[in-house]
């Protein structure tokens, strides 16, 4: 880790250095699982590191009994039936300080976020500011939602793709409608939520109101989906976790709210400034190292575009640096584990043949999981990485003929949360406004300007 100040250029930035530092020299914590308001160690004990370096281990958690999920799905239910029948503008005022302690410790939350996830500063910020922002939007709807009646409990699951802002706007918008949660985040990176349950037990929260379940096994996520008292699930992010749950046999009464990460498709044609394209196209692939929810994994354009592009994204790649994520000239930090970093790595081997541009060399000191994001083109119309997202960083550039082929490219990706187009024609804009469909669109912009839990609604969790 560097040394305060010779890696940052900013005040803020010194001053999320000196966070970083804080958090990394306090006493390693216990994290146990936490539901009806009783904090449940098992004694079977597993430590988390960080993947900016596996000798940082952040906190010891406890691996869950048998039946503790079970039991976590009843205290949610028992603290439904009265947290139900609470007036919304009460339920909401046990939340109403959660924005006001986000803005005091900000860098504090940055910070934390970086050390458990891996996230350079500009990411980790995303991530605090867009859960401020969207629970200042849900505590302005509980005055708008009226008398309608919450449905029970909430599972909310999550991955790394987004470890703090959606999860907690979903369960927060789920807890003032009136419902119970169950939060299940991922193994990689719990501490987020777990900081957040702590804020919440500051401000007395009713026991039961919100539960916290974390196992390194990950067998608690289908006990979860399968348990029958369960309303509803919240699914946000990827993985192998998250995608099983599309394939479950789920009751048609449950209710479903996906935030799943997909390709993040974008289109460029003709656009204005080519230069300025291809900078935000490499910040929408390469933020959070090509793992954020809204990470763009496939470029598709017209032979005409295509040459300049890809000079310009060859000479600009060549800048672009991986290294320690606490670092102000880092804009790619570490992939969230070595598991990932070997799939990477194979799939770039794989793909050796059609790389036309790769980041800068990684520093030889760096762990295995820190590698260099690469740029692909000219692939077999079959490959699957022309459809399926690998939220990893690997831009794919797809070539079409035609500008109907565009919108066909796009209906055949597996496109997630978002799709963007880069152009200078009106008439194309707008076609794009009208014919894809996705949860939200960016144009002439890099999908960075996305937030998270943009759908965190109480309407989603009220009947």
């Amino acid at each position: 880790m560097a040394d305060v100040p010779d890696f940052q250029t900013t005040e803020e930035g010194r001053q999320y250095e000196s966070e970083v530092m804080i958090i990394l020299s306090a006493e390693k914590k216990d994290y146990p699982n936490y539901f009806g308001g009783l904090k449940v160690a098992s004694g079977r004990e597993f430590k988390i590191c960080s993947p900016i370096d596996p000798t940082i281990e952040y906190g010891i958690f406890q691996e869950p009994e048998e039946g503790t999920m079970e039991e976590a799905v009843g205290a949610a239910v028992k603290a439904a039936e009265s947290w139900g029948k609470v007036d919304i503008a009460e339920r909401a005022r046990y939340f109403q300080a959660v924005p006001g302690v986000l803005k005091a410790r900000r860098m504090h939350y940055v910070a934390s976020i970086t050390v458990s996830c891996g996230m350079i500063r500009q990411d980790a910020l995303k991530e605090v500011d867009s859960a401020i922002e969207a629970v200042e939007r849900i505590l302005k709807e509980a005055s708008e939602i009226g008398k309608r009646k919450p449905m029970g409990v909430w599972a909310v699951i999550s991955s790394p793709n987004s470890p703090f802002a959606s999860p907690v706007a979903f369960a927060v918008a789920a807890m003032i409608a009136g419902n119970a949660v169950v939060m299940n985040p991922s193994k990689y990176c719990p501490m987020p939520i777990h900081l957040f349950y702590n804020l919440m037990e500051k401000y007395q929260l009713p026991d039961g109101v919100l539960n916290l379940i974390v196992d390194r096994k990950e067998y608690t996520t289908p006990e979860l989906v399968d348990d029958t008292r369960i309303a509803g699930v919240v699914a946000t992010g990827g993985g192998d976790r998250l995608e099983d749950l599309m394939f479950m046999q789920i009751d048609d009464d449950l209710a479903f709210v996906n935030e799943l990460k997909g390709m993040n498709p974008v289109i460029v044609y003709r656009p204005s400034d080519m230069k300025a394209t291809v900078k935000n196209i490499m910040d929408s692939a390469f933020a959070y190292s090509g793992q954020s929810i809204f990470s763009c994994s496939k470029v598709i354009m017209m032979r005409e575009d295509h040459a300049k592009f890809t000079e310009l994204l060859s000479e600009y790649m060549k800048d672009l640096k991986t290294d320690d994520p606490v670092n102000d000239t880092t804009h790619v930090g570490p992939l969230i584990n070595n598991d990932e970093a070997k799939r990477f790595n194979d799939l770039a081997l794989q793909y050796m043949p059609f790389t036309i541009a790769k980041g800068m060399p990684v520093p030889k000191d760096l762990p295995e999981n820190y590698i260099a994001p690469i740029a692909i083109s000219g692939l077999e119309k079959e490959d699957d990485l022309n459809y399926i997202d690998t939220a990893l960083p690997i831009l794919n550039i797809v070539v079409v003929d035609s500008v109907d082929a565009f919108f066909q490219e796009i209906e055949d990706s597996e496109c997630g949360q978002s799709a963007g187009l880069f152009t200078k024609d009106p008439k194309l804009i707008e076609r794009f406004k009208n014919e894809v469909d996705v949860p939200q669109k960016f144009i002439n912009e890099s999908s960075r300007s996305l937030r998270p839990a943009f759908d965190a609604r109480l309407e989603r969790f009220v009947k």
